[in-house]
């Protein structure tokens, strides 16, 4: 499977650079827990029902539309007391600097909005790493169809010649929708993306691009300083 056509990477933040699933279902089940519903036992449990609109995702856990703005705001209000405990995947950073290196253009898209994005961002010194970083501006509808697209339509590039890789239903969605490239990152937040191709490590990435593994290539920069 060879993505050597690829001019630009779409990245997404949550689940794909940034590991942070396990403590997101550990603050999504202090919240199911109040609603009376069960728990989530394990990350297994959790990739299998996380799905956007996020409204879906509550649904399948048991809280309904008419609980999902107080559910929802307990659960953001939560996640933002632990933002500095999650890292970066293993291999992200070497593996930005890798697809710097091919001279891949790269951007990031969040369903995150803007400030904090820029919390969860801050410790991971990725400054200068992506040439936009798109966010959102409601945290409860969580789309990054509108703002990608956007950038696609002035960023003078072919769909085609575009790869989004995430790890949710909505990221391969956009990219069908868009018809750009789309890649699955396993080891994020959700298992719905229906017959995409999947990648199991960001290091598998740069392969796919015509270069080599960060590990082969020995590639260091600006972005391989800080593991997360």
């Amino acid at each position: 499977m060879s993505l050597a056509h690829i001019r630009a990477v779409c990245w997404d933040w949550n689940g794909t650079l940034l590991d942070d699933a396990e403590i997101c279902r550990q603050v999504m089940n202090t919240v199911i827990v109040e609603h009376g519903r069960e728990p989530l036992a394990d990350l297994e449990a959790y990739r299998s029902v996380f799905r956007f609109p996020i409204r879906d995702f509550y649904r399948s856990v048991g809280v309904g539309d008419d609980r999902f703005v107080v559910a929802a705001t307990a659960y953001l209000e939560r996640l933002a007391l632990r933002v500095g405990e999650a890292r970066l995947h293993a291999g992200a950073h070497s593996t930005v600097a890798a697809i710097r290196g091919l001279g891949i253009r790269q951007v990031l898209a969040s369903a995150t909005v803007a400030q904090a994005l820029e919390r969860q961002m801050e410790p991971h010194e990725l400054d200068g790493a992506f040439e936009a970083v798109l966010t959102i501006d409601d945290p409860y509808r969580a789309s990054k169809h509108d703002v990608i697209r956007s950038w696609l339509t002035t960023s003078g590039l072919e769909p085609g010649d575009v790869l989004i890789i995430g790890d949710t239903n909505h990221d391969h969605e956009i990219a069908e929708d868009l018809g750009t490239e789309f890649l699955h990152f396993e080891a994020g937040h959700g298992s719905h993306a229906g017959s995409a191709r999947r990648i199991s490590t960001l290091e598998e990435l740069p392969m796919l691009l015509g270069g080599q593994s960060p590990s082969a290539s020995n590639i260091t920069g600006e972005f391989d300083a800080q593991a997360g």
